[in-house]
């Protein structure tokens, strides 16, 4: 009865911090703050492992058990190589001042094998689904113990035998708490993301009501001002000034029904009848439109799409998005640059790529896009990002943002691909202006 309180101690060390990051930290919204979050996860990790390690299980046959592998895992995988290997360094350290230097070397390389391993399953771990992370991650800690095996002796065991029956007890003890502590962080971030999708759509249905309610109303009279200015430009007894300042009340104007569509945008209904896109055409359509524009920007456009490519959507919206991105790229390189447009087939998805060598954003300003009323351009309202987003996410695609400060910023589309039998694979050659 005492081992079974004490494993109940130990999983209560790993369980609680998980419920007071949740309750104090996501609860009030301090994890927009990402290097204070990841200070805050770092400290609850290490809290975890000093009273695993303070107070562990002690078994019938007098040998000590901890958890203390269990947050050296979730650091590595939930927060990074170099939150890994910080939380590794402190567990070897606090484990010589604690227990001592007997049997160290197994403890080192115990902990090591966890965190390379670990860190090694990490760059696929975020990629999968649950139940595969579940799999794969018990079929890793497999692979662990059974390596533990071969090192030459312990504090623990004489022989193989029982350095075998204790990575057994390992194993299963690892297996059942792990898959606990991963289903209860996994369902907290999925929760995380459906309250910001939930937010997403809220914004979006205010913002589409308002545009039903007043884009009508606003564009009549202003269709009437911007005709009454283009009469007064015709005098001839303009002065120069008074030319330009007209020019810029038009342009002005302009701008102010370009954002009234995009309001409309969002207000229509998505209800309309999907037809199949030929991926190349509308993305060479789409270079066309741009390459002016690009010229006066001293920007070079790139062209890579395979002909054979083809998508379920409206070929009308596709161009739209993709123009919005192109545009925006261009203007994120003020200096000049390159803009490339690809395309290309992913298992069951058509992947369409507009890249930028501009000026890139942080990953708090990524987080932010696609919101209303958020830009990173000093004029834009954030609207035309919404409608893209949202355009794709009615055709049950997604879009992927990848930015870094000083490099560039990658759009990445992620659509459905439609496969016809009469479909004869053929690559276009790469074209660049």
């Amino acid at each position: 009865m005492s081992v079974f309180k004490d494993f109940l101690h130990n999983l209560f060390y790993i369980l609680t911090p998980i419920f007071l990051y949740v309750t104090f930290w996501g609860g009030f919204g301090f994890q927009r703050n990402r290097k204070m979050t990841r200070i805050f996860f770092f400290i609850l990790c290490v809290s975890s492992m000093v009273l695993s390690m303070t107070f562990p299980v002690v078994l019938n046959n007098g040998i000590t058990f901890d958890l203390r592998h269990v947050p050296l895992i979730i650091g590595t995988l939930y927060g990074g190589w170099g939150m890994g290997l910080a939380l590794l360094l402190f567990q070897n350290a606090y484990r010589a001042i604690w227990i001592g230097m007997e049997s160290i070397l197994f403890a080192i390389y115990f902990s090591s094998l966890v965190y390379l391993f670990f860190l090694g399953f990490s760059k696929y771990y975020h990629s999968i689904k649950l139940t595969k992370k579940i799999l794969y991650y018990m079929l890793v800690l497999l692979i662990v113990a059974s390596l533990a095996t071969v090192f030459p002796s312990t504090i623990f065991a004489d022989t193989r035998t029982e350095i075998a029956y204790y990575m057994v007890q390992f194993f299963f003890i690892y297996s059942c708490v792990s898959f606990l502590v991963i289903y209860t962080l996994e369902k907290i971030l999925l929760n995380e993301r459906l309250k910001g999708d939930l937010r997403k759509s809220e914004q979006l249905r205010l913002v589409s009501e308002l545009a039903a309610s007043v884009a009508h109303e606003v564009r009549n009279p202003m269709t009437v001002a911007r005709g009454f200015i283009q009469l007064l430009q015709s005098n001839a007894n303009l002065t120069e000034n008074e030319k330009k300042y007209m020019q810029l009340t038009l342009s002005e104007i302009d701008r102010a029904q370009l954002i009234i569509s995009d309001y409309l945008s969002l207000a229509k209904p998505k209800d309309v009848e999907l037809e199949t896109i030929n991926v190349a055409f509308t993305m060479d359509k789409v270079r066309h439109t741009i390459q002016a524009y690009a010229l006066m920007n001293n920007v070079s456009v790139y062209l890579d799409v395979p002909s054979h490519l083809k998508i379920r959507g409206d070929e009308k919206e596709l161009t739209q998005v993709v123009l919005n991105l192109a545009k925006n790229g261009i203007e994120a390189m003020p200096q000049g640059g390159k803009l490339f447009l690809s395309a290309g087939h992913t298992g069951q998805h058509i992947r369409i790529k507009i890249a930028d060598t501009g000026s890139g954003m942080t990953k708090e300003e990524v987080k932010q896009l696609g919101t209303a009323y958020y830009s990173t351009k000093e004029k834009g309202t954030g609207l035309g990002l919404m409608v893209s987003f949202s355009i794709i996410r009615s055709w049950g695609g997604h879009i992927q943002v990848n930015s870094k400060v000083g490099e560039g910023t990658e759009f990445i589309i992620q659509l459905p691909v439609v496969i016809e039998k009469h479909d004869t694979p053929e690559k276009e050659p790469t074209m660049s202006v």
